[in-house]
């Protein structure tokens, strides 16, 4: 799929990342909600992997 960057950048305005801090351990998880084939279509930009390509 090509993709202009308003069309990623509208796609990443509607995905959900959910925080929840655990009472008793304290930790945090973290739950980023990839709902629709547009949203799976960029999902490679919300892997840390990803990322540490250009780093």
């Amino acid at each position: 799929m090509n993709l202009s960057v308003d069309k990623v950048l509208n796609i990443a305005k509607t995905i959900t990342t959910l925080r929840i801090k655990l009472p008793i351990s304290g930790e945090t998880l973290t739950k980023t909600m990839l709902m629709t084939a547009k949203h799976r279509a960029i999902e490679q930009l919300f892997d840390q992997n990803f990322w540490g390509k250009f780093g």
